[in-house]
């Protein structure tokens, strides 16, 4: 059948927004070969400088009220943009550097002037003045400032710019420099100037002229923080080489920073982003200062701030993010939204701290090696959905100082073989409903410090924390003899008293001596018991009444019993007993995790930055699971007239998805592909078919990982009967025509005339459900009769032929 009609509803906003920044126009222009005595208003008569161009800003913004800046890209500015007024700050090209970030660089090179240290063998010396750094307000360094190394490898710089850039590891003490290759030490908190500075290079080989690396010093604050200024917006920039304080990009209230990449050496501090957000943007390691955040939220006044972090990565930075306030106010909220953090396997600590913040949200977050991924927090309210936390300590732990109301939901935590793990950690003062999701603890260590490994949650049944959990699982995978504690609830001397609420919950017992459960004030002695037994569990505490529990210590197919493939990160339900009693209980994870991402190198990272693409938590997610669309997805049908239908389709979640195929069956149960579909930035989909009047129509959506494979929706089915006694389709036809009986069963005649009553065929048939095909290839093109004999009756119906 000829498809006549295809429509695909796609709204473009990406694009449109891809030209809006590659078509803008601005105020102002710099670029590296301009010159500061043109008047910088178009890109042939660019000025050349920062300091160039600051003087007329501030006059051209009071006329109009705002101020647009380009910066040619590829170019590289080394010094300070401090302005009192909102300020936008993109990148053009002139075609020869298409695509590439402007650099904002905090380094001065330094490849003569070191010595040798008298007595020592691997370590030079050499004092860095403070002249010459363009760093703003210098007072010496604090506690917020630094001096700090980037040893450079110049082949790799040729072709991987990032990654070549490498960080001496600050060390407290100059004898510890002498035996560590690749680190270096200056005195901390002094005003002295020059500072002495001691470097250990990789290959110990003099720094002066070393074939192999350079090396750059900076001697100024972080990256971007707070001035006071607000309302500015960063786009397409490359910000490397600076320390804490103020930097070379001004912040403050609303400020926006989009497509920036963040180091090495780079970050975002203090004020900069009271009720701002950061946007597709890449953080590389920064200094090692006295705390090493990458970001830090900080408000001192309140005022129900909202700061937020999109679209994010952070590759290698021990600490990424840390939200305070000074004085003890609830500032709004901070909301992460699709960020993935890779820690660096030398050095971690948690990925989200927080501190006397109102709100915190993490929405799709993927953290891999971090101790906790949501530390200590201090929040009145936390929502954590749809995230996944591998190799932690400790998945989210709770602060003790203030209530906590938090809800957990679809989070996956895997914690990795320390001495004592839990998955989550309420501390006082913490209500907790907990749901749809998968704590996997997993300790392999030996140690004699007592029995206990962990807890799946350590705190609950605490008389001042509540717990309400239901559809997860829990997987005890850890040393043969050690035991975790499950479920703990306070029955207050009757089970049904209990505040708090255990159910439809899964519990495995994959490797170790037990799972213990734990009910105070138990129905037996009046006290708090460990029980040994699920059953026992379930009596005494009147918890997990429709749970379930495995013990799968001697089962040769270890968790896939349960998931597809866990090694490898896939937890969805596998298609077993088990996993199916699981799937009808209803628990585990809504979206389950099914691969963990792979960390990707920093030119990689880079790259998708540039694209405007990022790597997201469903980056490796397969679309299929066991032949049906695993995704969100809606496929719909609706019948616009007697000839026509529209299919109509929206999945939420498209990254793996290759194409789709619209297939179609008429009766006999064959699905042919009707067409094929690619991707598009929408996620809603319309397909017109042209249809005939009396025929069962059935129709699929099939979809196509880029993975290889395939899926298929559930079938829609449709008949349009127009009451007559049989249907002829197409018509016209081009040779070839089908007639469907719409219904009737029996002994049926065809007799075909053509428009001068000659009869042209006749046939008898047994009329089914199937439509009876009828080849008039060798006819000429014109109007025919055909009629119909049944038991029922003779009907007569026009077709022709073209």
């Amino acid at each position: 059948m000829e498809i006549r009609t295809f429509q695909i509803v796609v709204v473009l906003l990406f694009f449109f927004q891809y030209l809006s920044v590659a078509q803008e126009k601005f105020d102002y222009y710099l670029s590296a070969h301009g010159n500061d005595s043109n008047p910088g208003t178009s890109k042939l008569l660019a000025k050349k400088t920062i300091n160039g161009i600051a003087p007329i800003l501030k006059n051209f913004f009071i006329e109009n009220g705002s101020v647009k800046v380009g910066l040619r890209s590829g170019d590289i500015w080394e010094e300070n943009l401090v302005t009192s007024y909102p300020i936008q700050l993109n990148t053009y090209s002139d075609n020869s550097n298409k695509g590439e970030f402007a650099i904002m660089n905090g380094s001065k090179e330094f490849s003569t002037g070191w010595v040798r240290e008298t007595g020592i063998g691997n370590t030079y010396k050499q004092a860095i003045p403070y002249t010459g750094f363009t760093g703003y307000g210098i007072n010496g360094i604090g506690s917020y400032s630094y001096i700090y190394i980037l040893e450079i490898d110049k082949e790799l710089e040729k072709t991987a710019p990032f990654t070549a850039r490498k960080l001496l590891k600050f060390q407290p003490a100059l004898t510890i420099v002498e035996n560590t290759a690749g680190s270096f030490y200056s005195p901390v908190n002094t005003n002295e100037n020059p500072k002495q500075v001691y470097i250990h290079t990789s290959d110990g080989s003099s720094p002066n002229a070393n074939l192999k690396y350079r090396y750059e010093v900076t001697v100024r604050d972080w990256a971007v923080n707070g001035t006071y200024q607000q309302d500015n917006r960063f786009e397409n920039l490359w910000v490397r080489g600076f320390g804490a304080g103020n930097g070379m990009l001004p912040g403050g209230a609303n400020s926006y920073y989009n497509k920036i990449i963040f180091g090495p050496g780079a970050a975002i501090h203090h004020l900069v982003l009271r009720s701002g957000t950061i946007n597709n943007s890449l953080f590389l390691p920064g200094p090692k200062n006295t705390n090493a955040f990458a970001v830090v939220f900080y408000d001192v006044e309140g005022l129900g701030r909202h700061c937020t972090i999109k679209n994010s990565m952070f590759l290698d930075i021990g600490s990424p993010v840390y939200a305070h306030t000074s004085l003890g106010t609830n500032y709004g909220a901070v909301e992460m939204d699709n960020v993935l953090g890779f820690a660096d396997s030398t050095e971690t600590s948690g990925f989200i701290y927080t501190f006397n913040n109102d709100s915190v949200i993490l929405n799709k977050v993927y953290t891999d090696g971090y101790t906790t991924g949501y530390n200590y927090g201090n929040a009145k309210y936390a929502a954590i959905s749809n995230s996944w936390f591998k190799d932690v300590t400790f998945g989210i732990a709770y602060s003790a100082k203030n209530p906590v109301l938090s809800s957990v939901d679809n989070v996956f935590i895997k914690t990795r073989g320390t001495t004592y793990t839990s998955g989550i950690i309420m501390q006082g003062n913490t209500s907790l409903t907990f749901t749809n999701s998968i704590i996997h603890i997993v300790n392999t260590s030996k140690n004699t410090n007592g029995a206990r490994a962990g807890s799946f949650v350590s705190g609950a049944g605490a008389t001042t924390n509540k717990i309400v959990a239901s559809g997860n699982i829990f997987i005890c995978d850890i040393a043969p003899s050690k035991y975790l504690t499950a479920a703990v609830t306070n029955t207050n001397n009757g089970k049904a008293t209990s505040k708090d609420r255990w159910n439809n919950n899964v519990y495995i017992l994959l490797r170790g001596n037990n799972i213990l459960w734990t009910a105070t004030n138990s129905l037996t002695n009046g006290g708090s018991t460990n029980i040994q037994n699920f059953d026992e569990w379930k009596r005494q505490s009147g918890q997990d009444q429709q749970s379930l529990f495995f013990d799968l210590r001697y089962d040769r197919r270890g968790l896939k019993a349960i998931f597809t493939d866990p090694e490898n990160g896939n937890y969805d339900l596998a298609n077993t007993a088990e996993g199916n009693q699981i799937a009808a209980l209803r628990a585990g994870m809504i979206s389950p995790i099914t691969c963990f991402l792979q960390k990707p190198t920093y030119e990689e990272a880079a790259s998708l930055i540039r694209n405007n693409k990022v790597l997201g938590v469903n980056t490796c997610r397969n679309p299929c699971s066991q032949n049906k669309i695993r995704v969100n997805a809606t496929f719909g049908i609706a019948e616009i007239n007697k000839r026509q239908i529209r299919l109509h389709w929206n999945i939420s979640e498209q990254e793996n998805i290759d194409h789709y195929e619209i297939q179609r069956s008429t009766g006999n149960l064959i699905f042919t592909r009707i067409s094929s579909i690619p991707v598009s930035t929408d996620s809603l989909y319309s397909f017109i078919d042209d249809i005939q009047s009396g025929i069962t129509y059935r129709y699929r959506l099939m979809i196509a990982p880029k993975a290889g494979g395939k899926c298929y929706s559930d079938t829609r089915t449709l008949i349009i009967n127009d009451n007559k006694t049989f249907t002829i389709y197409p018509n016209p036809s081009r040779g070839k025509i089908w007639i469907s009986m719409n219904g009737y069963l029996g002994r049926t005649n065809f007799v075909i005339s053509n428009s001068v009553g000659q009869t042209i065929l006749a046939k008898e048939f047994l009329s089914l459900y199937r439509a009876q095909e009828l080849d008039l290839s060798n006819q000429p093109g014109g109007v025919y009769l055909l009629k119909v004999i049944t038991g029922n009756g003779i009907a007569v119906q026009k077709f022709s032929l073209e």
